[in-house]
């Protein structure tokens, strides 16, 4: 079967890895105009091959010898695709949200790989919502690709269970795993059967926005637990916040226990590191931490800890 391979990320490379070493044809990757111009689409096409090898789809195209497709304005990019015959367009991690001239040009269709149990974590980061909705197991769906964003038939879903250490990073490496290991199964299925999947169900389903800025800032009125859970959603990127003497402090790793202290939520209890801060209900150590103005250091810093009994901020100071 002929596929065109759209994506960003692990996700897309894992895949299309998957694919070169199948019986299927890979017959063009197509990658965001929309973000990357002029002379850095030369780069990532011709040098990433040699740089990053495997590690980027571009460089990754490159060392294959698989044609490349940048979309941005569409219409020539659509004649160009539309000239390999591509029967699937399999797209993982896409910037672009396909509209119909897109959906229609494979002879079969196209297939998205969605990092979430769907219909549950529709949207483009599932990995935060998922820590943050306290859920048990995530994983990996396949699903056909329609006008709404992450709402068409089921062809396959495998999940995975979520550890009490798991990151949003973590999470998003595994289900690249995950993906790569299942797409050429898939993709063996949609050349016999055909698009065949299962209707969502739409009572059920949910979608995770963006997060607001107020979602990032730690509020130590709520349990240990809960923060940590937050700082594991938020990690590696834009990192959970807190305020220290005015200053915006990004926590890149925690841990909780359930110790029990007479202090206001917010209290420094230890200014070493670990640092150990009171919360609604338990205590919080935060691990590594750092500012990043007016330049890089480490949180907390020897010239400037923070003392015993200062409170920490969130969002509101």
């Amino acid at each position: 079967m002929r596929i065109a391979v759209a994506g960003t990320g692990q996700l897309a490379v894992g895949m299309l890895g998957a694919l070169l070493d199948s019986h299927h044809e890979v017959v063009a990757v197509l990658l965001d105009g929309r973000s990357t111009r002029g002379v850095r689409r030369s780069i990532e096409s011709s040098y990433l091959a040699l740089l990053a090898g495997r590690g980027s789809l571009a460089g990754h195209a490159a060392l294959h010898r698989v044609p490349t497709i940048w979309l941005d304005r569409m219409a020539e990019e659509l004649d160009l695709l539309r000239a390999l015959a591509p029967d699937v367009i399999l797209v993982g991690g896409f910037g672009i949200i396909f509209k119909a001239p897109l959906l229609e040009l494979p002879a079969i269709g196209c297939v998205n790989a969605h990092s979430s149990l769907l219909p549950k974590h529709r949207g483009p980061n599932p990995f935060t919502h998922v820590l943050l909705a306290r859920e048990y197991a995530t994983g990996v769906t396949f699903h056909v690709m329609d006008a709404g964003i992450d709402t068409g038939d089921v062809l396959d879903q495998a999940r995975f269970p979520i550890t009490a250490q798991d990151t949003a990073l973590s999470l998003y490496r595994r289900a690249c795993t995950l993906a790569a290991q299942r797409v050429v199964d898939v993709m063996d299925r949609v050349e016999r059967e055909g698009l065949k999947g299962t209707p969502q169900d739409d009572k059920v389903a949910t979608y995770d926005p963006k997060p607001t800025e107020r979602e990032r800032f730690i509020n130590w009125q709520q349990p240990a637990e809960a923060i940590d859970r937050q700082v594991r959603a938020f990690h590696p990127s834009p990192m959970v916040c807190l305020r220290f003497r005015g200053r915006v402090v990004r926590v890149s790793k925690a841990s909780w226990t359930p110790d029990a202290f007479e202090a206001e939520p917010g209290t420094v209890l230890s200014p070493t590191r670990p640092t150990r801060v009171a919360t609604g209900d338990g205590v919080l150590a935060i691990h590594a931490a750092y500012c990043s103005k007016p330049f890089y250091w480490a949180w907390p810093a020897a010239w400037n800890p923070p003392r015993i009994g200062e409170r920490l901020g969130g969002f509101d100071g």
